[in-house]
């Protein structure tokens, strides 16, 4: 018998950390030494903000560089950053790190761009408050009617926050799940490649459960989804 997804949502209490930058020099200083939840938030924010849309600043760097500092080459280039591949937030910040660097040097007129008084960046830093949402699944068909329904913070939380526990190589909550408990390492497989970057959280929910339900409906009439 598989022991059963508890479905989770979290919540950030969020708080000024008193770091901030107008350039980008200054703001490459504030990246190298915040908080590994720090980048994870400013990272994230946007998915929680606007959950039924795909932004086209995914990420409050890029949208610092391009809106605020009107510098649009360095803003894809952290608009474009695969997050998907990394597991951890350390990672993620000497990748943003290095970037910021790169572009400098590349481009050093840059570093004179100046954000106007009171748009400065702001980092920022949350602690998570993670809470039951009450709903749990015990196989295959559970797990796709529970997602129509849990809120959009537990389709973040399972997808997004739990991959980044340091854990080199942990998929999202779902595939981890599916693989451990039901022993299905295909269907597993396929719900761990989906990038939930490139989506909205609305869209993400739809794609899992499009794959959970093919596997379903793949199955012959009568066998248990386990």
């Amino acid at each position: 018998m598989p022991s059963p997804f508890l479905f989770r949502k979290v919540l950030y209490l969020v708080e000024a950390t008193g770091r901030r930058a107008a350039t980008l020099d200054e703001l490459l200083r504030v990246v190298a030494v915040a908080e590994p939840r720090s980048i994870g938030y400013h990272m994230h924010r946007e998915f929680l903000a606007h959950k039924f849309v795909h932004t086209e600043w995914p990420n409050d760097f890029a949208d610092w560089t391009t809106r605020v500092l009107g510098d649009e080459m360095l803003g894809e280039r952290l608009a474009n950053l695969v997050v998907f591949k990394y597991r951890s937030h350390e990672a993620l910040r000497a990748r943003i790190a290095a970037i910021i660097a790169e572009h400098l040097l590349q481009y050093p007129e840059a570093a004179k761009l100046r954000a106007p008084r009171g748009r400065e960046f702001y980092l920022c830093a949350s602690r998570p408050v993670v809470m039951e949402c009450a709903q749990s699944a015990l196989d295959l068909a559970d797990l796709a009617r529970c997602l129509t329904s849990v809120p959009a913070s537990s389709v973040f939380f399972h997808m997004f926050e739990t991959r980044f526990d340091g854990a080199a190589h942990r998929d999202n909550d779902f595939a981890e799940w599916i693989r451990g408990e039901l022993g299905r390492h295909e269907l597993a497989r396929r719900v761990a490649d989906i990038d939930p970057y490139m989506f909205s959280l609305e869209e993400a929910r739809r794609r899992v459960i499009a794959v959970i339900a093919s596997e379903l409906d793949a199955q012959p009439r009568g066998k248990e989804a386990r």
